[in-house]
């Protein structure tokens, strides 16, 4: 191939990504040189009027807490590059107070992979007069199923949601695909309590005709034969019209309502009938306090409704150990979400508020059992639905993030198959 020719290719890929849209959700981890470890990253980039804008999270679980902190990000592409820079920290729950005045730089670039959008790049942080700068390295993916992101329910805990434009584009998009099947719905109850009324049809008036005709074609003395034939029928008909009318009415009189005796002594007034009542006074025994119990209280039983809810399967997971540890958290900030979990029809942990400290539980499998079923089912949804949590599951060494999402039509439901060893 001729150099010009392969360059023009070179150039046309390069503008190409250059031009891609790289909106959306964006999830990954980040590499800390000086720590030695990876941490969570996602980066949410919304564009709006040709401005690029977003947030990016960042978390992580020391010793059974989840840790994260949300910030407001700067965007901008430049020489082929997308160039991240923190703007300002907007909640967290680190341990400690976190540095004043560091900024975080990312500088990624952006590939293509069969379909897949990739970004990554390194990472900076300023000096400061007590900080030195942090290196490292970033490595990220776009996602569409950002409502089980972490970042998307702490921005909407904190009401920034619609900051993001595919966010709230798809809310839109919800509520109205949720008022067309509510159209829908009331569309068919209109048809179901309101039917089309069958109007009645022209009164046929064929025997009158028939008897003109006959009248001017026959003798007169079968005419004369027809015509009474015809009255004696028209008088049976008025009778046996007026015995349905009277056994009708005979009927209506039958089941005319009458007060029961109780109820009219209780409307007289007692000046006018004083004697029952005192009869009835004498004739009643005093309580006894003693005997008398409050009524039991039914408690809520833990997923009551759960063959009522639709089951939808969120994730499979891949084990090879004989026990699995389950770690529950919240998925965003602290809201109230509280959960019931479930396994192969068997109550787990029972009505478990989620937060950012663990709830724990080891499972232990049967070496014949190769599938298990676990069932995320909301109790309550917070003051921000729907329900959403964090599972983190460690298979020996492995560990695996499963984030759920549920409500009280739908129970999240995770899928454990057992791999070859």
């Amino acid at each position: 191939m001729p150099i010009k020719n392969w360059l023009i290719i070179v150039l046309l890929f390069s503008g190409k990504l250059h031009a891609q849209d790289i909106t959306g959700l964006w999830k990954g981890r980040l590499y800390n040189d000086s720590t030695k470890m990876y941490y969570k990253y996602e980066i949410g980039i919304s564009e709006e009027k040709g401005k690029l804008s977003g947030f990016s999270h960042t978390w992580f679980i020391l010793n059974d807490t989840q840790y994260f902190g949300v910030k407001e990000v700067k965007i901008k592409r430049k020489d082929g590059k997308i160039i991240v820079e923190d703007d300002k920290l907007i909640s967290n729950n680190y341990p400690v107070a976190p540095a004043k005045h560091v900024r975080q730089l990312n500088v990624l670039t952006l590939t293509i992979e069969d379909s897949k959008m990739n970004l990554a790049g390194p990472f900076t942080t300023n000096r400061t007069k007590d900080w030195a700068p942090l290196t490292g390295h970033i490595e990220l993916q776009r996602k569409n199923d950002f409502w089980n992101s972490s970042l998307v329910p702490h921005l909407a805990e904190l009401k920034l949601e619609n900051k993001l434009v595919f966010v709230k584009q798809e809310k839109e998009r919800q509520q109205l695909l949720a008022k067309d099947e509510i159209r829908k719905k009331e569309e068919l109850e209109n048809m179901a309590f309101n039917p089309k009324k069958i109007e009645p049809g022209p009164v046929s008036t064929t025997p009158a005709i028939e008897v003109e005709a006959n009248e001017k074609t026959l003798s007169p003395e079968k005419t004369t034969g027809k015509i009474e034939l015809i009255k004696k029928q028209a008088s049976a008909s008025k009778e046996v019209s007026a015995l349905k009318t009277k056994n009708i009415k005979n009927n209506n009189e039958k089941i005319q309502p009458v007060l029961p005796e109780e109820k009219k002594e209780i409307a007289l007034s007692p000046s006018i009938n004083p004697a029952p009542a005192a009869k009835e006074r004498s004739t009643i025994a005093p309580l006894n306090k003693k005997t008398i119990e409050a009524p039991a209280i039914p408690f809520p039983q833990a997923a009551a409704q759960i063959k009522e809810r639709v089951l939808e399967v969120q994730q499979t997971v891949s084990f090879s150990s004989d026990s699995l540890k389950l770690s529950l958290y919240d998925n965003g900030e602290i809201d109230g979400d509280t959960v019931t979990v479930v396994m192969n029809g068997q109550i787990l942990i029972a009505k478990a508020g989620l937060s950012t400290s663990a709830i724990s539980k080891t499972i232990y499998i049967p070496k014949d059992q190769d599938t298990l079923q676990l069932v995320m089912y909301a109790e309550t949804l917070g003051r921000i639905p729907p329900n959403t949590g964090l599972l983190v599951i460690r298979d020996g060494r492995d560990v695996y993030e499963v984030r759920f999402s549920g409500d009280l039509n739908k129970n999240a439901a995770i899928l454990f198959k057992r791999g070859k060893k």
